[in-house]
C-alpha cells in the first residue's frame, strides 16, 4: 500500500452537505455540527475535497441536493484532542483527484464536529 500524502496546512478544504438547510445550517448561515459528524459508512474518515484541486461547482456535485462549506486545513490540524490529520485520497480511476479525508475523529465524538463547523464558512455558488 502506498503511503498517504498529507494535505498542506494552508490548503482550503470543501465539505459537501445535504439539503435541507434547516438541519445543517444555523440561523446565522453557519454550519451545524451535523455537517462534520462522522457516519458509520465513513469508516472513521471524513470526506472532503482540496479546494486548489477542484472548483466549488464540481465539489458540490448537485446544488439542488447539496451545499458547500470550506475551511482551512490548518484549522483541522490545530485540533489536538483528538489529533486530526488530513490526507489526500484520490478516488479510483480519476473519479475525483481532489478527494481527501480527515482522520482521527471517533464516530461518537460530539465535540470535534462542532469545532470544525465553527471554523467553516458557507460557499456561495
Amino acid at each position: 500500500m502506498e503511503e498517504r500524502k498529507l494535505v498542506h496546512e494552508n490548503e482550503w478544504l470543501y465539505r459537501r452537505s445535504w439539503l435541507p438547510e434547516r438541519k445543517f445550517l444555523n440561523p446565522d448561515g453557519s454550519a451545524t455540527s451535523r455537517v462534520f459528524k462522522l457516519k458509520e459508512k465513513d469508516n472513521g474518515e471524513l470526506s472532503v475535497d482540496v479546494k486548489s484541486m477542484t472548483t466549488a461547482n464540481i465539489a458540490v456535485l448537485d446544488k439542488g441536493n447539496f451545499f458547500l462549506f470550506e475551511l482551512l486545513n490548518k484549522s483541522v490540524i490545530l485540533i489536538t484532542s483528538p489529533q486530526l490529520t488530513t490526507y489526500l485520497d484520490p478516488l479510483l480511476n480519476g473519479a475525483n483527484n481532489a478527494h481527501a479525508v480527515i482522520t482521527g475523529m471517533a464516530l461518537e465524538d460530539e465535540i470535534t464536529p462542532g469545532i470544525l463547523a465553527k471554523a467553516s464558512k458557507k460557499v456561495l455558488i
